[in-house]
């Protein structure tokens, strides 16, 4: 973990001072500090230890092929605003989060028809949320989804989401 070398957080970690005071990054990015070591470290790090504490771009693509049923269905892909991603509109599709959704996000991914579920992985042997077809209720694991994913589909919709008191919302 990052060691802030400055200021009045001068060596705390970067998480001890995301969690002491979560403004400080944003004052960084305002005062164009965002090529610092801990700003890098910020953005690479701390979204995906808190994730619901941050916004996240979405998309929603369809046309993706269950690898049981091979039925079509739609995919919910999240990405940190603050990371470029050249990579959206390619294959194989790579997405943040990958493992390691909240299951806050259950409910919120529903109301696109998309659903969600905490599952027994055998891949990484452990449960996470991960995409469930809606013709079969196979479970389709993120290495499917987003690590091994050649399929083309289609984006549906980019949106920006964010929780509040445990709720996801849409922000634009």
């Amino acid at each position: 973990m990052e060691i802030m070398t400055f200021g009045k957080y001068k060596d705390k970690t970067v998480e001890e001072v995301f969690l002491i005071n979560p403004a400080y990054f944003l004052w960084m990015k305002e005062k164009k500090m965002t090529n610092k070591p801990e700003y890098q470290e910020f953005v690479q790090t701390i979204p995906f230890q808190y994730p619901e504490q941050f916004e996240w771009e979405v998309d929603i693509r369809s046309g993706y092929q269950c690898w049981e049923c091979k039925k079509t269905m739609s995919i919910f892909l999240m990405f940190n605003p603050e990371i470029e991603h050249d990579f959206r509109n390619r294959c194989p599709i790579i997405s943040d989060l990958s493992y390691s959704k909240p299951k806050s996000l259950i409910p919120f991914a529903k109301g696109f028809g998309i659903i969600l579920e905490d599952r027994y992985s055998k891949t990484i042997s452990s449960k996470y949320i991960m995409h469930i077809c809606p013709h079969c209720k196979m479970h389709q694991g993120d290495y499917q989804i987003v690590e091994d994913n050649e399929q083309k589909t289609q984006l549906e919709q980019r949106i920006i989401i964010k929780c509040t008191k445990g709720t996801w919302g849409i922000l634009q």
